[in-house]
């Protein structure tokens, strides 16, 4: 069986992860719990255990590439047989994050002089709201301004 190795989620906080190295390359064997790749958080950087024992048979996201939470950065095969399967696999997932980021352009951070209406339609002035001194004033239970009021106003 081909597993996927997964960017983790290192902290609560995080989103995507930097690779910074590999310490096993492609036909390494890897035992469950042995470090595969040492990953760059928006935190510090943490060496990241694999859950499945087989053979190292691809990387998808080589070292300095990121890879957002979740998203498969290697496979590993069970057998030898399954190798030459999940390097396919693998081209097809990496052609596939290729082709999604060139399909979706960035888009501007400034709006076009087309997305600006010719004339905006101007806005309508608020009505006169009272302002808290005002409020103050016309309360008859609002204590003087001392910090410390002996008396209310109402008592004046």
């Amino acid at each position: 069986m081909i597993h996927e190795v997964f960017m983790p989620a290192l902290s609560s906080t995080m989103t995507e992860g930097k690779i910074v190295s590999w310490t096993k390359e492609p036909g390494d064997q890897v035992e469950k719990g042995e470090t595969v790749v040492v990953v760059e958080s928006d935190k510090a950087d943490m060496d990241v255990e694999s859950f499945y024992a087989g053979t190292l048979a691809a990387i998808i996201i080589p070292a300095g590439g990121t890879a957002t939470v979740g998203a498969a950065i290697a496979l590993l095969a069970e057998t030898e047989a399954e190798i030459e399967e999940a390097k396919q696999k693998a081209a097809a997932l990496s052609a596939g994050s290729a082709d999604s980021t060139a399909a979706a352009p960035p888009q501007p951070a400034v709006p076009t002089a087309s997305a600006i209406p010719a004339e905006a339609p101007a806005a309508a002035a608020p009505a006169a709201v009272p302002t808290a001194a005002s409020v103050v004033r016309s309360s008859h239970l609002a204590p003087a301004n001392s910090p410390k009021p002996s008396r209310l106003t109402w008592q004046r």
